[in-house]
């Protein structure tokens, strides 16, 4: 089950989209794939990709694609964009790793089972969203947008370094708790 900030990415992917073949999008770092799996199963005419560096992940993804969406996500296999290999899209969306490396979260029995990479993101925890945000300029169509999920705190350190990298109309958006968890910007076209 989706957390309800994730929840809130799909939601606003499903706005700013339109479900017709011409209209393509890209989830990096797709995991158990519910991101995809959620859109895919709203958007039915739409080309969707989706990523993840782990072959452990991308089965279970495509296994829970199988049941719920079979053959509509396309899964690749790599690290954020390399799979894409030169494509372009009208959406990119992501829920990377965003938790600081020190975080004392991260020794929680809650998370002890998580894989520490699919959580930490350095010092900061910008690191894996930084990639996103310099990657994703070379695979948006123009008008394309970037939807990105994040820790609360983090809003106004990617609204910097989206304004930074070229983005426009960037926008974050609050969880059901008035959190900051979802910044979304378009490229310029």
């Amino acid at each position: 089950m989706p957390r309800p900030e994730t929840e809130l990415l799909v939601e606003l992917a499903l706005e700013h989209s339109r479900d017709d073949a011409a209209f393509s999008l890209a989830d990096l770092g797709t995991g158990s794939g519910a991101i995809a799996i959620a859109l895919a199963c709203e958007l039915k005419a739409t080309r969707i990709a989706a990523t993840d560096n782990s072959d452990a992940a991308l089965q279970v993804a495509r296994e829970n694609a199988g049941r719920l969406c079979p053959g509509r996500i396309d899964f690749r296999l790599g690290d954020w964009f390399r799979p894409l290999a030169g494509e372009h899209f009208d959406m990119i969306v992501s829920n990377p790793p965003y938790v600081t490396a020190d975080d004392p979260v991260l020794r929680t029995t809650e998370l002890q089972h998580e894989p520490r990479n699919a959580l930490a993101a350095g010092p900061d925890g910008l690191d894996h969203l930084r990639v996103l945000i310099d990657g994703a300029r070379h695979c948006l169509n123009p008008r394309g947008r970037l939807l990105l999920e994040h820790g609360a705190g983090q809003d106004r350190a990617l609204r910097t370094l989206l304004g930074r990298g070229g983005y426009r109309a960037i926008e974050t958006h609050t969880d059901m708790a008035g959190l900051a968890r979802i910044t979304m910007a378009q490229w310029p076209g």
